[in-house]
């Protein structure tokens, strides 16, 4: 059987998937933290994070980490971190836009226009780093370009 790199279209819902779960673990944690201490954890997401994050791992795979994977993790790290804070400033201002923006930082500290944060520069750090490791997995996997069938025939997948 033939084998490919995992689908562009596959690795955008695992980095979709895997954005809003770090987004819920983090809103609930800091909401818990520093807020009230609601045993519940309710973190919060949007339906744009599905775009956001899916397509922000994607462009970050294939615009920065396969570019300087090799390069000193402080590098990487703040490749990075740039990358994220361009990414997040500029689908802030498009959803602002259209009065869609489902976060607003202007009451948090180190805030640029509300779109942005440097409060949450250790939790990016973190994500950062977390996502290196999922690229390289998804990066291990050989995708099978072939599928068997009931009957024990080997066909070509759509």
């Amino acid at each position: 059987m033939g084998s490919t790199d995992v689908p562009a279209a596959v690795k955008l819902w695992v980095y979709s998937i895997q954005g809003i779960l770090y987004e819920l673990c983090f809103t609930a944690m800091f909401n818990y933290f520093l807020i009230s201490p609601d045993i519940r954890l309710m973190g919060e997401s949007s339906i744009w994070s599905i775009w956001i994050y899916g397509m922000g791992g994607l462009l970050n795979e294939y615009a920065i980490y396969n570019n300087i994977k090799n390069k000193p993790k402080v590098l990487r790290i703040l490749a990075n971190l740039i990358y994220t804070y361009v990414w997040e400033y500029s689908n802030g201002v498009v959803l602002r836009a259209f009065g869609a923006c489902p976060w607003d930082y202007t009451e948090r500290r180190w805030n640029v226009h509300g779109l942005i944060t440097f409060e949450y520069v250790p939790a990016w750090i973190f994500a950062g780093l977390l996502h290196e490791e999922m690229i390289k997995l998804l990066q291990s996997v050989c995708w099978c370009d072939k599928k068997i069938c009931a009957n024990g025939n080997v066909e070509k997948r759509d």
